[in-house]
């Protein structure tokens, strides 16, 4: 039995003996090589797992070349492409066809016409504002308002015989006149409707109801064929 023992206890004496040295060599049981760096399995996973297939197919990995000092890039973090000169080209190009319309206006006669509808505007405006007004307060003087040429303006009747006239007098059936705002006693206008004209001279003040500039007198509107109320040609006489 003890013969036994000590065999068992060489045996294992001789077991540790070749554990201790194994550890020591970094070999296994297998004789395999000793395993890589932690380092190197912590490298990117693309790079990695591009390498490895490109070593099992026989090929070897692409290199990806980092982009140019100063290159400029896109929104998407791609870099712009520049062209010979170096400057970077539009994103909408004109086309080698393109062409304007024909007639086409320019931008200096847009901006002409422009300005035209602006003093047009600005004309109607202070035509709406002087003898056509809501009120006496918005009128304009009558060396304001727009005298020059032909102008058309509403006009109304009046009739009433018998009463005073702000210019002088009493409003007869056979007074040839009109009525007006602003513009000063005595002055000639010519009026014309339906091809007929007549000139008579301011007599009177008014008409106060909105939109109308002219009160013509009933021998007035008589001698014009005009019917009581409406749109009629005027201009200074002189």
């Amino acid at each position: 039995m003890s013969r036994t023992r000590r065999l068992r206890r060489a045996v294992a004496a001789v077991g540790l003996s070749l554990l201790l040295v194994a550890s020591l060599t970094g070999t296994g049981c297998g004789g395999g090589t000793r395993s890589a760096p932690a380092s190197s399995a912590a490298k990117d996973p693309a790079t990695t797992s591009s390498t490895a297939s490109a070593s099992k197919a026989g090929k070897r990995a692409p290199t990806v070349a980092p982009d140019p000092p100063g290159a400029h890039t896109t929104r998407t973090g791609s870099p712009a492409r520049r062209s010979a000169g170096g400057a970077i080209p539009p994103a909408h190009p004109v086309p080698a066809a393109f062409r304007p319309a024909p007639g086409a206006l320019s931008d200096a006669e847009v901006a002409r016409e422009l300005a035209q509808m602006e003093a047009i505007q600005r004309a109607q405006r202070r035509q709406a504002l002087s003898a056509e007004a809501a009120n006496l307060a918005g009128l304009l003087p009558w060396t304001q308002e727009l005298r020059t040429g032909t102008q058309v303006s509403t006009a109304s009747v009046f009739r009433d015989y018998g009463l005073g006239l702000a210019c002088g007098g009493v409003l007869g059936r056979n007074e040839l006149g009109v009525a007006h705002k602003t513009a000063p006693c005595g002055t000639l206008i010519t009026f014309t409707y339906a091809g007929r004209s007549l000139t008579v001279p301011v007599i009177d003040r008014g008409p106060y109801i909105v939109g109308r500039e002219w009160d013509l007198t009933g021998a007035t509107a008589e001698a014009l064929g005009f019917p009581g109320l409406g749109q009629i040609q005027w201009s200074v006489a002189g």
